[in-house]
């Protein structure tokens, strides 16, 4: 198990990801975050439902994940919000250094 990992989240579109993307970085919670745009299929109260949304991938640091989950259940718009983390155990040295520098500390 590594110390980093990405975070997986999405939202319905740019503009409801934007405040919650800077409130992230605004709280070092992330060192980095990147949108995708993609299609989600799943099933919501008894309905299949299909709809594109974006894809948000926060780079982080293992050990400040619970701030950063809680902060996301705070301010996220959905009512229950994919919030998954993925463990990172490999990568670039210099990359994770920049991680540890842009992140809150402990």
């Amino acid at each position: 198990m590594g110390k980093y990992g990405i975070v997986l989240t999405t939202f319905q579109n740019e503009q409801q990801a934007k405040p919650v993307i800077e409130e992230i970085l605004r709280c070092k919670l992330a060192a980095c975050v990147q949108e995708i745009k993609i299609k989600s299929h799943y099933t919501w109260k008894g309905e299949l439902c299909h709809e594109d949304e974006n894809l948000v991938l926060f780079k982080t640091r293992k050990e400040i994940y619970p701030k950063l989950e809680k902060k996301l259940l705070e301010i996220h718009p959905y009512d229950t919000p994919e919030v998954l983390f993925v463990d990172v155990d490999k990568g670039s040295a210099a990359y994770f250094a920049w991680i540890d520098e842009q992140t809150l500390s402990g």
